[in-house]
């Protein structure tokens, strides 16, 4: 499967369960290494949300056959 930028649980869908994921994550202020920390500046952030909501507001997902 492929990565998508705000897929955070990698379910194939950017939609609120990722959206749970980075909260709690922004939350705890984490730093380094998260799959929430989506600009891959090493911490989950407001920066991170503009990612995930973007894309969450175009419907990104993947298709199979």
């Amino acid at each position: 499967m492929r990565h998508l930028h705000g897929d955070i649980n990698q379910d194939g869908v950017v939609d609120g369960l990722d959206y749970n994921d980075w909260e709690t994550d922004n939350n705890s202020f984490a730093g380094g290494y998260y799959s929430s920390d989506l600009n891959g500046d090493g911490i989950v952030d407001g920066l991170d949300f503009l990612i995930w909501e973007d894309n969450n507001n175009n419907f990104v997902g993947i298709q199979t056959p």
